[in-house]
């Protein structure tokens, strides 16, 4: 009964016929921006991306809401993808995470370390990993030679290479810390004793033992930082 209201009430915002659940499995299990190699690890999940592949095709800045039920999720998983959101869609689509999790569901997010990369900009550390890529790729790619700071701010913004997305968009958005990170995540309604810092594959939830199993920037734990939210 309740796939049946869903598909009636709700529509994917694009030219895809309505989200059929019926291949589904309650809870849901939805991971955001998976990319090629994530092998599903059963039914339960769905993947969600802007990409035409994907079970749900959401472009943060132009829908934030999710064509699920609220409590109808057990596990949300997101590497570096949420830093594409810009500031602005941001409260929204962390309430919408908060919505359609039930209680005692678990939200992990891996982002980048943006505390991490200001430090290193500061020291002065060129050899700074994430920073020699950025440099390399900017002058492989536009013929640029960047400078610390530019290769530091594509932290907070970066242009897009995604063709979903068309040409003059932008990848990075958005950037936290913890603490800011916490108090985003506490205005969407999550409580903060239930937000905790963990380490690359480290988790209180077995349903994120994918992490570190295919290529994907949560392996990249020397820039990334990652969080798991209890609701």
């Amino acid at each position: 009964m309740i796939v049946e209201k869903l598909m009636r009430r709700y529509r994917l915002v694009t030219k895809r016929q309505p989200l059929d659940l019926h291949h589904y499995q309650l809870p849901y299990k939805l991971h955001f921006g998976p990319g090629p190699e994530w092998v599903k690890p059963s039914t339960h999940w769905l993947a969600i991306d802007v990409e035409h592949t994907s079970d749900i095709r959401l472009d943060f800045n132009k829908d934030q809401s999710l064509p699920l039920p609220s409590g109808s999720v057990s596990s949300i998983y997101g590497s570096h993808v949420f830093e594409h959101m810009s500031i602005f869609a941001a409260p929204r689509i962390f309430s919408e995470r908060y919505r359609v999790l039930k209680m005692g569901g678990s939200f992990r997010l891996v982002l980048p370390d943006a505390e991490r990369s200001i430090r290193e900009y500061v020291s002065g550390n060129r050899d700074f990993q994430l920073f020699r890529r950025r440099m390399e790729r900017a002058k492989t790619k536009y013929n640029k030679d960047y400078s610390l700071f530019e290769a530091l701010k594509e932290d907070f913004l970066s242009p897009s290479g995604q063709r979903a997305l068309g040409d003059n968009t932008l990848a990075h958005q958005n950037a936290w810390d913890f603490e800011s990170l916490c108090n985003d995540l506490a205005r969407a309604g999550f409580r903060r004793e239930g937000i905790t810092r963990k380490q690359f594959q480290e988790t209180s939830c077995r349903d994120f033992d994918f992490e570190g199993t295919y290529p994907a920037e949560a392996n990249e734990d020397y820039r990334s930082m990652y969080v798991e939210v209890t609701k």
